[in-house]
């Protein structure tokens, strides 16, 4: 029996404790990461989730270590954290530097609105742009857009295309994930490189939709998505 206090008064020390808590809210939010391959995001969505270069895995916190779940076994990456300052130590020794990019707060803030204002705003918006001249015989377009997932997180993307006398060019780029809050008729969308926008709600269907955005004057709609 005394064995067995034992055990849960160890386990209430390491699971309770104003520290531990203190840390697991300290690295809620979104993460820019620089390493020896180049940049990565890390997202703390909770206190037992997190989202690594788009991967989610379960975790928890042990001492200076966050424990995640490996092939075989968990697998200890050693951290320190200093304000907004994230250093990580993976198992093999490698390792990344990381910035907050977004507060845990705002996080908590887009969860509390993921059934009301961020699901009004979800699917494709696109933005479109181009020029030609009937002198050179040149076009160029770019189109971009921002997936929406009505609850708090968007995925921005852009192609563009040119032809001339020269001959074609196309390009793409993206794949930049980030989040947005609905509040009222204005968006704020915050991208994982730090970039943020305001949008003005420029139409909104019957039924609450958000089809439309105004942003720095220039239109994001459903119907410019091809």
């Amino acid at each position: 029996m005394k064995e067995l206090f034992f055990i849960g008064s160890l386990v209430y020390l390491l699971f309770s404790t104003p520290a531990l808590a203190a840390a697991k809210n300290g690295l809620l939010g979104d993460w820019i990461c620089q390493g020896e391959d180049g940049t990565t995001s890390l997202s703390f969505r909770s206190t037992d989730s997190l989202i690594y270069d788009g991967e989610m895995n379960r975790y928890r916190l042990q001492g200076d270590a966050i424990m995640v779940q490996g092939e075989w076994d968990e697998e200890a990456y050693r951290y320190s954290l200093n304000g907004n300052r994230l250093k990580v130590t993976f198992p093999e020794g490698d390792r990344i530097n990381c910035k907050r990019v977004s507060t845990a707060g705002w996080q908590k803030e887009d969860r509390n609105q993921a059934q009301g204002g961020n699901a009004q705003l979800r699917g494709r918006l696109c933005q479109w742009s181009g020029s030609s001249s009937s002198y050179s015989g040149s076009s160029y377009s770019r189109t971009s857009s921002i997936e929406f997932d009505g609850q708090g997180h968007v995925l921005y993307s852009s192609e563009s295309s040119y032809s001339g006398n020269t001959g074609m060019a196309h390009g793409s780029s993206g794949g930049t994930r980030g989040q947005y809050r609905v509040a009222g008729n204005q968006v704020t969308i915050r991208l994982e490189d730090g970039s943020q926008v305001e949008a003005t709600v420029n139409m909104k269907q019957n039924d609450g939709r958000i089809t439309e955005l105004m942003a720095n004057g220039k239109l994001w709609a459903t119907g410019l998505c091809q």
